[in-house]
């Protein structure tokens, strides 16, 4: 039996199937762009249309102007509406196309801007949207603003995006053309308008947040900041707009972190596992694909490879998802395919040969593989300052002893990196070539941290040659006392 949200979220489903299949009548039309140049001989012109709306791969036409091709015609499938982006040398053209649209674009390339003439289906549309997108140029550019929210109060941050979108709007609404513009024209830059004010005001906490390493929790937006902000206006009807698509991305890491009292992630996993879950609720279909796509390629390499899986696997039932779902998979094919590390829980007795990890080379060990030895656990992790200010004594502990005591005492390093490439990374930046290495996937959720009961690193524990657990709490590679400790152990019938 389904749930109601189960209920609910198939027959999403099925109505965007049902859309989807009208729309497929409509993409067998093409809309053509007719490109007349002068003096651009020699020149590159290239037109890129993305309708997976990812800026993975776009659909891309290019070509070297030359006398044979200096006018030249394209075809886009746009199945209802879509943006194509035309660049030549410094410039980028962004157009406004429907399915069938016929459009021509000339130019001098002597001066793209004052020559640029646009004829055909969308003329008006697209010849405001060219000024307009000159005018406001800094508005939508993320890095530019983005760079600033380090150095603005949210209240100045807030007056500033209000008097940006005021500006746009009465720009917009003012323009000598407005009352000719098509419908779906204003729908699409009434949303690029309304959701870059949006997208900047969630994403201020976290990008804050992210610069902020010592900061353990996210800013609360005052609650006055986000009144305005109308949830039924979250539709896929506005997926064509580039600011919707940035919102859709902070709006879900802001609201899932308010839902888990803004306390930031350690595990990643955990992170990608909450934000579908936020997603797959309060997202409409399409948005919804979109924003698994986006998490999955942005951050597939940062989980454990059985929550990439579960998260594909959700993107891939979505409709038409046969295209997105290849391009997620060409990125994280490797974490897709990747054996999950497990670890047996610890029975009732010694924990110790419970315990497995991976090494360096990509082999599982157990502690149990280790009996015979007197084993030194150091449990440690990248981001670890203490951890790693003990490395140069444990390498100097290491070396006291003799090369036929080396051969019964092993320094095992486990760490509990969230990611893989950290844990690798220091292990080469730190040199720690004197002992085993492993890595216990999870962070603090990883099965070391649950075996060894690991609430704080860095942590020691020494085992004795029956594989016993001597010392749970061992004393740290610096305290001198620690080298008879380890002699005892090693000189023990």
């Amino acid at each position: 039996m389904l749930s109601n949200s189960s209920e609910n979220y198939m027959k999403k489903i099925l109505i965007t199937c049902l859309l989807f299949g009208i729309s497929l009548v409509a993409q067998s039309q093409q809309a053509v762009i007719n490109i007349n140049t002068t003096n651009a001989i020699g020149d590159t012109l290239r037109v890129l249309y993305d309708p997976l709306y990812l800026g993975i791969k776009p659909q891309t036409q290019q070509f070297v102007i030359d006398k044979s091709n200096q006018g030249n015609s394209f075809q886009v499938g746009i199945a209802s509406e879509g943006i194509v982006e035309i660049r030549y040398k410094q410039y980028q053209l962004l157009i406004y196309l429907t399915h069938a649209n016929q459009t021509t674009i000339a130019f001098d390339g002597k001066d793209f801007q004052k020559s640029l003439v646009i004829k055909g289906d969308q003329a008006l549309e697209n010849h405001f949207l060219n000024g307009f997108y000159q005018k406001f140029a800094d508005n939508f550019s993320s890095p530019k603003v983005l760079a600033n929210a380090q150095n603005i109060p949210i209240d100045t941050w807030e007056m500033e995006l209000f008097d940006a979108k005021k500006a746009q709007s009465d720009y917009y609404k003012k323009y000598v053309d407005y009352p000719k513009f098509s419908a779906s024209f204003k729908r699409y830059l009434e949303n690029q308008i309304r959701w870059n004010y949006w997208y900047y005001m969630v994403a201020y906490p976290i990008v804050r947040g992210n610069a902020n390493t010592t900061q353990t929790k996210v800013m609360s937006l005052p609650s006055s900041l986000l009144e305005g902000l109308d949830t039924k206006k979250i539709t896929d009807d506005a997926l064509i707009a580039s600011s919707y698509r940035n919102f859709l991305v902070y709006y879900v890491t802001y609201f899932n972190s308010k839902s888990h009292d803004f306390e930031k992630y350690k595990d990643m996993s955990k992170a990608m596992i909450d934000k579908h879950k936020f997603a797959r609720e309060n997202l409409p279909i399409q948005s919804y694909q979109f924003f698994l796509a986006y998490l999955l390629y942005t951050q597939c390499d940062q989980v454990l490879p059985s929550v990439a899986r579960n998260t594909f696997e959700a993107l891939s039932v979505t409709p038409d998802a046969d295209r997105v779902a290849l391009l997620v998979k060409e990125k994280c094919n490797d974490i897709l395919t990747k054996k999950e590390v497990v670890v047996q829980p610890a029975p009732k007795g010694d924990k110790s040969n419970s315990f497995k990890a991976i090494s360096l080379q990509g082999d599982t060990i157990s502690l149990a593989s280790l009996k015979g030895k007197v084993v030194y656990i150091d449990f440690w992790a990248s981001w670890c300052k203490p951890c790693i200010q003990e490395f140069p004594f444990s390498k100097l502990l290491y070396d006291k002893f003799s090369n036929k005591q080396k051969k019964d005492i092993v320094f095992l390093y486990i760490s509990i990196d969230e990611y893989e490439q950290n844990w690798k990374k220091g292990v080469q930046n730190y040199n720690l070539q004197n002992g085993l290495n492993l890595h216990s996937v999870g962070g603090w959720e990883s099965n070391a941290a649950k075996v060894f009961n690991i609430q704080s690193i860095p942590r020691y524990i020494m085992i004795n040659k029956k594989g016993e657990i001597v010392q749970k709490e061992a004393k740290r590679p610096s305290d001198p006392r620690i080298f008879d400790e380890l002699i005892q152990l090693l000189e023990a019938k």
